[in-house]
This record gives structure tokens, C-alpha cells and sequence, in this order.
């Protein structure tokens, strides 16, 4: 079967043809704006003089006329819109003059199909990154599913940004690459991470300071590169955990970072897992990924009539079903977590644990040691604060920040990502619902609230543990923030998600929590977020 697939969600309008077992040819034009960023409707007069043309070269290249292609698939989002209008104007048009089936494809899909097919990777962990999107996306349940994501820009967006103020033309990020080469000093920058969630915009406003300061390009460049990729590679391996998968695939235009690849690759070392990247070939935005993604969708029975084929701006990757990947459930990680390792031992007769912050070698030393610090510090007093206000959680019997350690009591029971596996769960929900609303009570988030960061003993009992990336003057942000992260990972995970979640909320109401201001700014947090 030969596919035709058009792309041109953004900069870059291109057209590429596979056959089940190969890319057959693949064309690019890409749009660069004289300064600044994209601009949308220029792009798509880009894309509306070429697109014509890198069909045309496909075809040739391909040795193949259109008569010969069995199916046209185009991306239909998310994107820009004017850009999006011009590839599915050209995809119909190319449908009813050849009698030819139309499917329109989710972007994100086909950066992973095409990755999982020239890499061979079965069913990874996906680190997507680009300049609108930056995505940790697994498969569950019949889709892939977003685990983790930017919370306001894309890690590509803003690399362009930085270098557009250095007076660097578009796209900006492999000029900064090059000038990192040459980066010795590592500025602070905010590293921020919630769950498997990124923040970038606050690095971006303390980098423009660092500018007007006259700090080193070379530098900035270092810094930013160093501070924002580890909090990708950081989040990353948290979703290894999570899902117990091990294969890692890295795809998206800033795919092609040489710094982030090695980042990767040496994580996936230390975890045990396998790391799979993206051909450099089709990192950036390509027709072959589309007409890939294609094909694994027409030849599992999906099937678009005319009328659905519309673009769809802001369309998530978890809205579209893609039945063709087959889970690999992994063997499971023991007595590790994604930042720790734990050790049980006898603490004055009593049965404990030790919990201690391993060192991370894709992170720049300096940096390694001061987060593994700093959250060493915040956990330890963070369980003191619920301790004494009589909230479960294991109680903690002693700190070493020499070795960046907690020994605390050893808890007989299972995380909650297990404990839903097995059970109706609902009981529980409820219960846990009420043990968070109390912690915020406090002004103490926890800043990870994910089922792997909640035990439940043998009777239903529920302790929260690990709240190292918490706060403890908590706003209304980082209150919602933790149960926006708890909704996101049973929504990924779950197939019951809303009623278990309508079960945490109800406790969360039951125990005197504000649930409709909660929920408020969680909706504000969601409109936010960037997805195209």
C-alpha cells in the first residue's frame, strides 16, 4: 500500500511517501521569516506557493504518479490555522480528482510513528519536543496518552525566543546548541517541574535578565540548554516509573539537539532501559510521518468521511484512537524510584527504610547536587509539618544531609497505581480525598501527587509519601496544581478515571476543601496550556 502523506502544521510544508516497509521519498519546504518568529498567514502563503511542487518532487522521486498511491493522509492538527487550511485544501482536492481515501492525522502521531518505525521501538515512552509542543506521551487503553507536559510554552519556543533577543534569526536552536559548545558557567535559571509537568516561561524571563546583564552568550546559551533539558530528562524518567515501560523514544524538531540526545542516552543507561531517537532525517516536520501514520491507521479500519476531515487546531493526541500498538508490560522497578533508592533496615529495633537521592549523571554536577539538596531538605520538612499536625504519612526518623538521606518507617502497603489495578477503589478515593484537602488546610502542597506517591495498607489506610518537590506556604496555584497532577494521572491510566476522581473530589469537599475553587483554577491552569 502506498501512502501520500502532507504536512504543514507550521514552518515547513512537505510531502512524503512510504509503503509499509519504507520511506519512499520525502520533500520539505520550510518557511524563514526575515526576523522574528513564524507569522502564520506568511507561512501559509508559503505553503500555498510550494505545496504544489513538493507533491510533485515526492512523486518523482518516488518514481511514482499519482495514479499509483492508494491513500492521502495530511496533517489536520494541532497547528497554525492558515497553515493547516492550504495542506488540507491541497489533500481533498488530490482525494476527488483520484477517487482516492482521505484520512487527516493527529501531528504528534506522526512524529511517534515514524520514530517507533525507522528507530525499532515497540511501545516507549515518548519524550516529544518541539516548538509548540513539548509532550511525555505513552500508549494506554487503545491511545496514546499524555502523562506530562508544558504548562505554558514549548522547550523548542523557547529556545527561539532566547536567541531572537540575542539578535539570532529563525529557528534559533541550533545557533544556541553552537554556542553552548562553549558555555562555563552555569547562571541560575528556575527549574521548574510539577509531576511529570514542565514550566518554561519563567526560565524564559530570568534568561532576558542574564542578557540585560551582559552575561556570555555562549554562557546563556549553556545555561538554558542545561537547566531546561534536564527538567525534560527529569520528567521523562518519572513516567518510566510510572508506566513500568522500558524503551524511551526521542522525537520533535529539538529531537535533533546533540546535548539532549546524550541526556537521554545516559538516563536511559542508569534506569536500564532503551533509548531510541529519531532518525535526524525526520526530527523536524515531514510528509513521510504523516503518510506513515496513515497507513497504520487505514489498515486498522479507520476511516474518515469527508466531512470529518476537517482541520482541527488544538486536536490532543489523546483524542484519536490508535488500536495497532501492542503494550509491553515491563518487568518492574524494585525498591527504586525514579529519583531515589530505598533500603530496608532496623532502626533501634524498629523496621525502617532509607530513602537516598541518587546522583544524576546527565545533569550538569552543580545542579545535581543542589536539587538533590534542596528536595532532600523540603521532604524531610514537609512529613514533620504533617506529622505534627497528625496526617499520615511514614514518620521520619532521621536526615543526613551529608548523604542526602531520610530514614523514615517502613510502610506494609502498596501504591495506589497498584491498589486501582485490583480493586473498585472508590472507598479509598474518597478517603484520600479528605487527607488532601486537610494537608492544603495547612498551606502545605505536595507537589507530586501521583498514584505512585500515595500508599494503601491492607484495611484501606492511605498515607502520602514523597512530597519533596511540595510546598510549604502553598497557594491556591500549587493546591490546585496537586490535584490537577492527580487527575491527569488517572485519567492516563484509568479507564474508570472520572468516577474515581468524582470519589477524591468528594472527600476533598466532605473535609472542608474549597473543591469549587479548586476546580476553577484548575480550568484556568488547562487554558493555559499550550497544544499546538
Amino acid at each position: 500500500m502506498r501512502v501520500l502523506g502532507i504536512e504543514g502544521t507550521a514552518h515547513t510544508v512537505s510531502a512524503g511517501i512510504v509503503d509499509g516497509e519504507r520511506v519512499l521519498s520525502n520533500v520539505s519546504s520550510t518557511y524563514r521569516p526575515e526576523r522574528g518568529g513564524i507569522h502564520p498567514r506568511e507561512a501559509s502563503i508559503h505553503h500555498f506557493e510550494n505545496v504544489t511542487r513538493v507533491v510533485k518532487e515526492a512523486l518523482s522521486a518516488a518514481s511514482l504518479t499519482m495514479n499509483d498511491i492508494d491513500l492521502v493522509a495530511f496533517s489536520q492538527g494541532p497547528g497554525l490555522g492558515p497553515c493547516l487550511r492550504v495542506v488540507s485544501t491541497a489533500a481533498r482536492a488530490l482525494a476527488l480528482k483520484y477517487r482516492l481515501p482521505l484520512l487527516g492525522v493527529n501531528h504528534p502521531l506522526g512524529h511517534i510513528e515514524i520514530g517507533r518505525k525507522l528507530s525499532g521501538a515497540s511501545d516507549p515512552v515518548m519524550l516529544y519536543v518541539s516548538g509548540g509542543n513539548t509532550q511525555v506521551i505513552a500508549h494506554r487503553y487503545g491511545r496514546y496518552r499524555v502523562f506530562g507536559e508544558t504548562m505554558d510554552i514549548g522547550v523548542g519556543n523557547l529556545l527561539d525566543k532566547v536567541a531572537r533577543d540575542m539578535g539570532i534569526p529563525f529557528p534559533g536552536g541550533p545557533e544556541i546548541e553552537r554556542l553552548a559548545r562553549d558555555g562555563r558557567k552555569l547562571l541560575h535559571l528556575p527549574y521548574s517541574v510539577k509531576g511529570m509537568d514542565t514550566s518554561f516561561s519563567g526560565m524564559y524571563t530570568a534568561t532576558l535578565r542574564h542578557i540585560r546583564k551582559g552575561e556570555r552568550r555562549e554562557d546563556i546559551a549553556f545555561s538554558i540548554q542545561e537547566t531546561a533539558f534536564s527538567m525534560l530528562v527529569e520528567v521523562l524518567e518519572r513516567a518510566l516509573y510510572v508506566l513500568d515501560k522500558e524503551e524511551i523514544l526521542l522525537a520533535g524538531g529539538v529531537a535533533l539537539n546533540s546535548r539532549l540526545r546524550e541526556m537521554v542516552s545516559s538516563m536511559a543507561r542508569d534506569a536500564g532501559v532503551r533509548a531510541y531517537m529519531t532518525d535526524p532525517k525526520y526530527c523536524m516536520d515531514n510528509g513521510a510521518m504523516i503518510a506513515q501514520a496513515g497507513l497504520l491507521m487505514f489498515t486498522s479500519g479507520i476511516r474518515q468521511r469527508l466531512e470529518e476531515t476537517g482541520i482541527q487546531q488544538r486536536q490532543r493526541i489523546d483524542s484519536v484512537p490508535a488500536p495497532w500498538v501492542a503494550e509491553v508490560q515491563g518487568s518492574g522497578f524494585s525498591m527504586v524510584g525514579a529519583e531515589s533508592r530505598i533500603e530496608v533496615l532496623r532502626f533501634f529495633s524498629r523496621e525502617a527504610i532509607t530513602k537516598r537521592r541518587l546522583p544524576k549523571g546527565y545533569r550538569e554536577a552543580g545542579l545535581d547536587t543542589a536539587l538533590r539538596r534542596e528536595r532532600t531538605r523540603n521532604e524531610a520538612s514537609i512529613l514533620l509539618r504533617l506529622m505534627e499536625n497528625g496526617l499520615p504519612v511514614p514518620v521520619l526518623y532521621d536526615v543526613d544531609m551529608e548523604a542526602l538521606s531520610l530514614t523514615m518507617e517502613r510502610l506494609h502497603a502498596v501504591t495506589l497505581r497498584e491498589y486501582l489495578m485490583a480493586h473498585e477503589g472508590s472507598a479509598v478515593m474518597e478517603a484520600l480525598g479528605s487527607l488532601v484537602a486537610r494537608m492544603h488546610s495547612l498551606g502545605v502542597s505536595h507537589g507530586d501527587l501521583t498514584t505512585n506517591n500515595v500508599l494503601v495498607g491492607a484495611e484501606g489506610q492511605v498515607w502520602l509519601i514523597d512530597p519533596s518537590m511540595g510546598s510549604l506556604a502553598a497557594g491556591a496555584e500549587d493546591t490546585a496544581t496537586d490535584v490537577f497532577l492527580l487527575y491527569e494521572c488517572l485519567r492516563s491510566q484509568h479507564p474508570e478515571h472520572q468516577s474515581l476522581f468524582s470519589m477524591f473530589m468528594e472527600g476533598y469537599r466532605k473535609a472542608g476543601g474549597d473543591a469549587q475553587g479548586v476546580m476553577r483554577k484548575i480550568e484556568e491552569i488547562e487554558g493555559r496550556r499550550r497544544y499546538v
